[in-house]
C-alpha cells in the first residue's frame, strides 16, 4: 500500500502551482506562437494564474494526505514545462523590451510607405486576399506591399508569372490556411528562387473571368486548405527579397488602415 503523508500533499501542491508558472511564462515567450494565435496570451496568462493558485490552495491545504504517484507524475510534467520555458526565454522575444520604438519599428508600424516615387499601403497577405474579394473593387489604383513566400510551378511559370503564398491562422495550425495570389514579374525582371521569402511592390489587376468568389482547395502535399486568389492576381512593380519574418504566420486581419501587414 502506498504511504500517504503530508509531504507528498505539499509537493503535489506545488507542482500544480509550477504548472501554473509554467503557463505565465509561456503567455509572455516568443514562442507562444508556435501553439496558439497570440491573441489567446491573456487566456493561457489567466488559466496559469488560477492554476497557480490552485496549487498553492492544495500545498497549503490542512490536514490534506497524497501518494507519491501523482506528485511524481505532476513533477515531471513540470520538468518538461520548464524545459520550454527556458529555450523560449533564451532569446529576446515579445515583452523582454520596454525602450521607445525605434526608427525601424515605427516604419513597420507605420501604415504607408514610401518607395521609388510611389506611396504604398502596408498589408498582409491575408487581408488583401479579403479585399481582393470585395466588390467594387475598393483596391482599384492603389498600390500595396506586402511578404510571402514564394512557389513556382510549371503552369506559372508557362505564364511569366508565380504564386506568393502566407499561412493564416485562426486559433492554431489545425485551422490554418495557406492564402496567395498569383504574381507577375516585371518587365525583365526572373522569377525569384522556390521557397524564397520575399516583399512585394505592386497593384492589383482583375483576373479575366473571374468567379464571384474564390475558393479554397485541399492541398495533397501539406493537407492544408489553400485559396489562392481567383478574382485578381498580383501587378508587381519590384520583388525584393528578405529573411523570413518572424513569426513567419499572419495571425490578424484588419478590415482598414493599418493593416497588420
Amino acid at each position: 500500500m502506498l504511504v500517504r503523508s503530508r509531504f507528498w500533499a505539499l509537493a503535489e501542491g506545488l507542482a500544480v502551482a509550477g504548472l501554473g508558472l509554467c503557463m505565465l511564462m509561456l503567455a509572455f515567450s516568443q514562442d507562444y506562437w508556435m501553439l496558439l494565435n497570440p491573441k489567446f496570451r491573456w487566456l493561457t496568462g489567466s488559466a496559469g494564474g488560477l492554476l497557480a493558485l490552485c496549487g498553492l490552495a492544495i500545498a497549503l491545504a490542512p490536514g490534506r494526505r497524497a501518494g507519491p504517484l501523482r506528485p511524481l507524475l505532476l513533477a515531471a510534467l513540470l520538468v518538461v514545462g520548464l524545459g520550454w520555458d527556458l529555450g523560449a526565454w533564451s532569446q529576446p522575444g515579445v515583452g523582454t523590451g520596454g525602450a521607445a520604438f525605434n526608427p525601424q519599428q515605427r516604419q513597420r508600424i507605420a501604415s504607408r510607405l514610401s518607395h521609388g516615387g510611389h506611396e504604398y499601403i502596408k498589408i498582409n497577405l491575408a487581408e488583401l486576399f479579403l479585399l481582393a474579394e470585395k466588390k467594387p473593387p475598393a483596391w482599384a489604383g492603389k498600390r500595396y506591399v506586402f511578404r510571402g513566400q514564394v512557389v513556382n510551378t510549371p503552369a506559372l511559370e508557362a505564364k511569366g508569372r508565380f504564386a506568393v503564398v502566407r499561412l493564416s491562422v485562426w486559433c492554431c495550425l489545425a485551422d490554418a490556411v495557406w492564402v496567395g495570389f498569383s504574381v507577375s514579374l516585371p518587365p525583365g525582371a526572373e522569377p525569384p528562387a522556390q521557397g524564397q521569402w520575399v516583399r512585394l511592390y505592386g497593384r492589383l489587376e482583375p483576373r479575366p473571368a473571374a468567379p464571384d468568389q474564390s475558393e479554397a482547395v485541399m492541398d495533397k502535399v501539406t493537407n492544408r486548405l489553400t485559396a489562392i486568389n481567383e478574382r485578381c492576381f498580383f501587378q508587381s512593380e519590384e520583388v525584393a527579397p528578405i529573411p523570413a519574418p518572424s513569426p513567419p504566420y499572419m495571425f490578424q486581419t484588419r478590415s482598414q488602415e493599418p493593416y497588420a501587414y
